[in-house]
């Protein structure tokens, strides 16, 4: 996976987190008018908050195999590290 495609993914699923947490604010601001409601609200909550742990988690994934495709790309640079005997 490029670099590009790395930053789109977690660009798209910052997006998606985002617009999670809203979904969440909007949901906690609703009034419930029973037992009935109160369990839906709550089994609601709970999906939203798998989703997004499941989207953090990915997020986090996908951050670490970026950074070390990156870190792969600059050690194959032409860096040739110093032999004991070399002047400074």
């Amino acid at each position: 996976m490029t670099k590009q495609e790395f930053e789109k993914q977690i660009r798209d699923l910052q997006k998606e987190l985002v617009e999670l947490q809203k979904e969440k604010a909007m949901l906690r601001l609703q009034p419930c008018r029973g037992d009935a409601e109160i369990r839906e609200k709550e089994t609601k909550f709970d999906e939203l908050d798998s989703r997004a742990k499941t989207i953090d988690e990915t997020l986090r994934g996908l951050t670490r195999k970026r950074h070390l495709s990156i870190s792969e790309s600059t050690t194959r640079g032409t860096y040739v590290s110093p032999r004991p005997d070399d002047p400074l």
